[in-house]
């Protein structure tokens, strides 16, 4: 009788453990979501997408990105180790490496093989990653039995989130349209990702071609369809709809594809079948399922915040984060799993559309800026190629010739800051000495000293004034430490997450703390310490 009263006890106690944790943790982050896109497309969105996270979860409308630069690369890597580039290291999406004197990418790695193509679109791994992520906590969390799979259109989207030690990540390869992976994950695709693929989802999603989902006069929220500030896609000439996605993937490959919002589609298709045929969610162990939705990125860059375009692309995104939960509902079941949804930065007006509304702002001249710089330092420190690279508006001076020179570094770097001071665009410049010692309550040093990593990034940042951009006429990019680049929305919603709104600041590295505490778990080893409290549900 004692022995089967133990038993029971045990089996009580191994289910009261097992009631604190949720079965999958889904992480969703839209690739360039400005937070003021649920405000302007609000009557539009259906009730089951972005209304019901609103209603029945949790959300930060505050939320922030608490360093620079504002990209993809560092955005997905920030979110999912809860540190920033300072620790984590990617600092950009490509950014000059001071030993090899080259550009690097923030997920290419030369030593894997691509799985599921012949080309080099899978030679990718997160060894340039210097911190462990979420799911690298739950694996160890489970002793490696739970599993952690990242899915997106770009490689640096499914790789980074996913974590060292993930049992796979797929991206599109942007010649065939297929998923595809690299050996750091496995030597060949499962049986379930190649019958996918030979399904040709994004041939049958493209084949009718990008008509606006309703009709063109009520996007009352953008600008009309045909304006200078958009670039061309189609070859009549104009921006605008309809898109004929079948002709442009025969000229620009499947990235056309991506470039519209049947991108998300074949994402949340890809998505819920790997939810299905990995049975995550299914067992006792902690899952990890991250899902990047690219293509708003694509469109984003292409056509800029006031199109037509973005309007449409996250009108139907609304409906494809409604699907996902409904799917989740079905196969994993309510209450069982914890989703969170963000963005990896958010996104600029377009300056052209601006100075046409009399708001102050312009584009920034790179290569005048960096040739005047070159004339000015021969000038005054002779003959040399003293900056090796201005890359994500960072400085690399030539240390090798400074040395051999025997130049004060102090002094060039005073030189460069004040010329810098004085070119059209250019709001604050900091050297990496001032970086360590930024100014109290000056939020482009600390945001500065937070993306700066002593290992990878430049002797100087300089900062654009605001909404100045190095870009190009049409479309918009992002990267800067101003509001519309760093603000974007943070939504928690299911299991250990208590409905309500937070208003206070929050900084984007405080998802990855919240969620460990969600699911029981040990922070991610470098992560920030300061969960979202008024986010979790207590017992």
């Amino acid at each position: 009788m004692k022995a089967i009263i133990l038993v029971l006890l045990g089996l009580l106690s191994f289910q009261t453990i097992a009631q604190n944790q949720p079965k999958l943790v889904v992480g969703v982050v839209v690739d360039q979501m400005r937070m003021d896109y649920i405000y302007r497309y609000w009557d539009k969105y259906s009730e089951n997408g972005f209304k019901k996270l609103m209603s029945e979860g949790f959300t930060c409308k505050n939320a922030h990105f608490n360093y620079i630069p504002t990209y993809t690369g560092p955005g997905h890597a920030s979110i999912f180790t809860g540190a920033t580039p300072m620790n984590h290291g990617i600092i950009a999406n490509d950014w000059y490496d001071k030993a090899s004197g080259k550009e690097i990418y923030c997920v290419s790695d030369s030593l894997r093989n691509s799985i599921g193509t012949k080309n080099k679109q899978g030679k990718m791994s997160p060894s340039l990653l210097l911190a462990p992520t979420l799911g690298d906590a739950f694996k160890v969390s489970t002793q490696f039995r739970g599993k952690t799979i990242g899915i997106s259109l770009k490689d640096r989207g499914a790789v980074l989130p996913a974590g060292h030690s993930a049992d796979a990540a797929y991206w599109m390869d942007y010649e065939s349209g297929h998923f595809i992976s690299s050996d750091h994950y496995m030597s060949s695709l499962p049986k379930w990702v190649k019958a996918f693929n030979a399904e040709k989802h994004a041939d049958k999603l493209a084949k009718e071609g990008w008509q606006t989902l309703l009709a063109l006069e009520k996007y009352t929220e953008s600008t009309e369809d045909n304006t200078p500030y958009e670039k061309i896609y189609n070859k009549n000439g104009y921006p605008v709809f309809p898109y004929d996605l079948p002709q442009l993937i025969k000229d620009k490959g499947y990235y056309a594809f991506a470039n519209s919002p049947f991108g998300n589609t074949i994402v949340r298709q890809f998505a819920e079948q790997a939810i299905i045929n990995e049975d995550l969610g299914e067992d006792e162990f902690l899952d990890l399922l991250t899902i990047s939705f690219s293509s708003p990125d694509m469109v984003g860059h292409s056509f800029g915040p006031q199109s037509i375009e973005i309007e449409d692309t996250y009108i139907r995104l609304d409906l494809e984060i409604a699907e996902l939960i409904s799917s989740l509902n079905e196969r994993v079941g309510e209450g069982n799993y914890t989703l969170f949804l963000t963005a990896d930065h958010a996104a600029a007006q377009v300056p052209a559309y601006l100075k046409d509304h009399k708001i102050p702002t312009d584009y920034f001249e790179t290569e005048r800026f960096e040739s005047e710089l070159n004339a000015m330092l021969v000038a005054q420190f002779g003959a040399g190629n003293w900056v090796l690279s201005f890359s994500n508006q960072q400085l690399f001076l030539n240390h090798a010739l400074i040395d051999s020179k025997v130049i004060n570094e102090e002094e060039m770097l005073n030189s460069i800051q004040d010329f810098a001071l004085d070119f059209k665009g250019v709001a604050s410049v900091l050297s990496a000495k001032q970086l360590q010692h930024p100014l109290p309550n000056d939020q482009f040093a600390s945001m500065a000293q937070r993306g700066w990593n002593p290992l990878r990034s430049g002797d100087m940042v300089v900062q654009f004034l605001p909404g100045w951009m190095s870009y190009g006429h049409q479309g918009t990019t992002h990267g800067s430490s101003y509001n519309y680049d760093s603000h974007v929305p943070i939504m928690f919603y299911g299991f250990g997450v208590k409905q309500g709104v937070e208003l206070n600041p929050v900084d984007i590295t405080q998802i990855a703390p919240t969620i460990s505490i969600i699911t029981s778990t040990a922070f991610p080893m470098l992560s920030d310490h300061r969960p979202i409290v008024n986010a979790i549900a207590t017992p």
